[in-house]
C-alpha cells in the first residue's frame, strides 16, 4: 500500500517543535521535518502518526490551520516566573488535564450525593498572619506541636500529613510520570507540587521526582494554599528566600512552621554544639525534614548567613540528583506504587459510585490508570473495599 501524504501547515509543525525535545525526535525524523519545513518533501500520514507519538501531541492538533490555543489557568500561579513554565512541557499539561479530570469527577459525585462545600477550603482568605493560619492548620489537620516525633523520617512524616488531609476531603495524588508511561518522567525542575482549589473538591499532585523532604515541604506549601483559597504551581526548586510573591513568603513561612516550630528549633539548635552544617543535618533528622528547611529556619531566626542557606540548598539539590542517578531500581512492589499515587477518598468514592450504577469499571480504570486486576487490588489497599 502507498504511502499517503498529508498537507500539514507549517505553524502546526513549528508549534509542535515548539512543544518537544528536538532530542526526543530522533535525527530521521528530524531531518524530514526540516525537509518538510522547507517544502523539498512533504509528510506521511505514518510520519506525523509517529510525530504525534514522540512529542506527546494529539494527532488532530497536526490538522488545524492555527496551532490550538490551550487554556491552563494554573499557569497563572506559578510561584516564580520561568522559561519552562512560559512554555510548558506537554508533560505538565498532559499531567494538568489529567488532575482536572479527577477533581471534576469528584467534585460532581459530592455534589450529586449533597456533600456540603468543605469549610476548610479558603477558611484563611485574607488572613496574613501566620500564626493564626498555623494555627488553624493544626486544628483542622488534629496534630500538635511536635506531630512529627509520631513518624521515624520525611516519608513518614509525609504520609501522616496525607492522612490527615483524606479525612479533611482533600484529594492529594502523585507521580513521577504521566499517567502509567514510564517514558514520560515528570521534571522537579518544572515543577515540584499544584494545588487547584475547589469547594467539594481541593486538590494536590505532588510530583513524586522530588525527595521525601521535598515532597513532605511541597505539601504542607500546598495546604496552605487550599486554606487561602489560592490555585498553586509549585516551581520553586531553589525554596528562595526573596523574588517570591507576598502569598508566597505567607505559604513557606506557614509551612516552615508546620514542619520546624520555631520555639522547638531554638530549643534544639543551642542545645548542638558542633559545626554548622552538622548541626543543620542533625536537626533535619530530629524534625523529619529536609535539611533546606531547616535552613531556611535558620535564617529565618538569624542563626546563619545568607550563602550558608544557599551552600545547603544547592548541596541538597544537587546530593538527591547524584542518589537517583546512582540509584539502582528494580521497579519495586507495582501495587504499593500505584496505591501512594492514587488518593483514598478517590478510590473509595469511585467504588460506591460503581456499586450505585452511576461509573463505569472503564471510566474508573481511565481516571486511576488502572486494569481491572490493579484497580480491585488498590481499591482492597486504600479503601478497604473488597473488589
Amino acid at each position: 500500500m502507498p504511502a499517503v501524504n498529508v498537507n500539514i501547515c507549517p505553524e502546526i509543525i513549528n508549534w509542535a517543535l515548539s512543544q518537544t525535545q528536538e532530542d526526543k525526535l530522533g535525527d530521521k525524523l528530524m531531518n524530514n521535518i526540516t525537509k518538510w519545513l522547507d517544502g523539498t518533501k512533504k509528510p506521511t500520514f505514518n510520519q506525523i502518526e509517529d510525530f504525534s507519538k514522540k512529542a506527546n501531541i494529539p494527532l488532530g492538533y497536526f490538522f488545524l490551520q492555527t496551532p490550538p490555543v490551550e487554556q491552563i489557568d494554573l499557569l497563572e500561579y506559578r510561584t516564580v516566573d520561568s522559561v519552562q513554565l512560559a512554555n510548558p512541557s506537554r508533560n505538565l499539561v498532559d499531567t494538568i488535564h489529567e488532575m482536572e479530570n479527577i477533581q471534576d469527577w469528584m467534585k460532581t459525585y459530592r455534589q450529586d450525593l449533597g456533600f456540603d462545600k468543605l469549610s476548610i477550603v479558603g477558611c484563611m482568605r485574607g488572613i496574613h498572619e501566620v500564626d493564626v493560619i498555623v494555627n488553624r492548620i493544626r486544628r483542622d489537620l488534629e496534630f500538635d506541636d511536635a506531630w512529627y516525633e509520631k513518624s521515624k523520617d520525611a516519608r513518614e512524616a509525609f504520609n501522616y500529613i496525607r492522612r490527615q488531609l483524606e479525612v479533611c476531603g482533600v484529594v492529594v495524588m502523585m507521580s513521577g510520570i504521566v499517567g502509567k508511561n514510564t517514558h514520560r518522567a515528570l521534571d522537579v525542575d518544572e515543577f515540584r507540587a499544584f494545588a487547584m482549589v475547589d469547594d467539594w473538591a481541593p486538590l494536590i499532585f505532588i510530583n513524586t521526582a522530588d525527595s521525601n523532604g521535598a515532597r513532605l515541604f511541597s505539601i504542607l506549601h500546598e495546604i496552605v494554599h487550599i486554606w487561602l483559597g489560592r490555585d498553586d504551581l509549585f516551581n520553586d526548586r531553589q525554596s528562595r528566600i526573596s523574588g517570591v510573591s507576598d502569598i508566597e513568603v505567607i505559604c513557606n513561612a506557614v509551612a516552615g512552621e508546620l514542619i520546624v516550630p520555631k520555639n522547638a528549633f531554638l530549643n534544639k539548635w543551642d542545645m548542638y554544639d558542633m559545626e554548622i552544617f552538622e548541626k543543620i543535618t542533625e536537626l533535619a533528622k530530629y524534625f523529619r525534614c529536609g535539611e533546606t528547611v531547616i535552613a531556611r529556619k535558620a535564617i529565618d531566626c538569624k542563626k546563619i548567613e545568607q550563602n550558608i542557606y544557599d551552600e545547603v540548598a544547592n548541596t541538597a539539590i544537587k546530593n538527591y540528583k547524584q542518589m537517583k542517578e546512582n540509584k539502582q531500581t528494580d521497579g519495586g512492589n507495582y501495587y504499593n506504587t500505584m496505591g501512594s499515587r492514587l488518593d483514598g477518598c478517590l478510590i473509595r468514592a469511585l467504588c460506591e459510585s460503581i456499586n450505585m450504577g452511576r461509573t463505569t469499571y472503564t471510566e474508573a480504570y481511565r481516571l486511576t490508570n488502572t486494569s481491572r486486576k490493579t484497580f480491585s487490588e488498590v481499591a482492597q489497599r486504600l479503601g478497604g473495599v473488597e473488589w
